[in-house]
């Protein structure tokens, strides 16, 4: 008697060579550029309409000096070592909390345009989808698509 196991109905099958598959450090990664990238834009679009933070603008060395940080985080996002890992997720904790608790007291009512809420909202989502998908690469749960 032999045993073979069939697909679940249900499951799709793919030939092996078309799995798709992702890994953490890659969503991670890319999760925070397009992140960043927003934020970027926003900082941009801020600047060019008179709505910029004086102390976060496109003339302070302290905005790209936090750009180029925020970018070398997101490239560090793809290393497997426990230590990047831990950098990432620490870099997580810090701009999340500075976007929940200091954010909102620059964000003033002037400031609080179409474009303003849509980046302020969809940024700190994309930062919070970064840390989860951190959280559960560092307890090393398996990422299904």
């Amino acid at each position: 008697m032999t045993s073979s196991t069939a697909p679940h109905p249900l499951q799709p099958t793919r030939p092996a060579g078309l799995r798709r598959s992702i890994r953490y450090g890659d969503a991670v990664s890319w999760t925070l550029v397009a992140a960043f990238i927003l934020s970027v834009v926003h900082t941009i679009y801020a600047w060019r309409t008179g709505l910029e933070d004086p102390d976060f603008t496109v003339d302070t060395p302290l905005t790209w000096l936090f750009y180029g940080v925020a970018f070398a985080v997101a490239a560090l996002a793809r290393r497997t070592s426990v230590l990047a890992q831990g950098v990432v997720l620490a870099f997580l904790v810090v701009v999340l909390a500075i976007s929940v608790f200091y954010y909102p007291t620059t964000f003033t009512e002037e400031k609080q345009t179409t474009f303003g809420w849509f980046e302020n909202d969809v940024y700190v989502g994309l930062l919070v989808v970064a840390s989860f998908l951190s959280v559960a690469r560092a307890l090393r749960r398996p990422l299904v698509p």
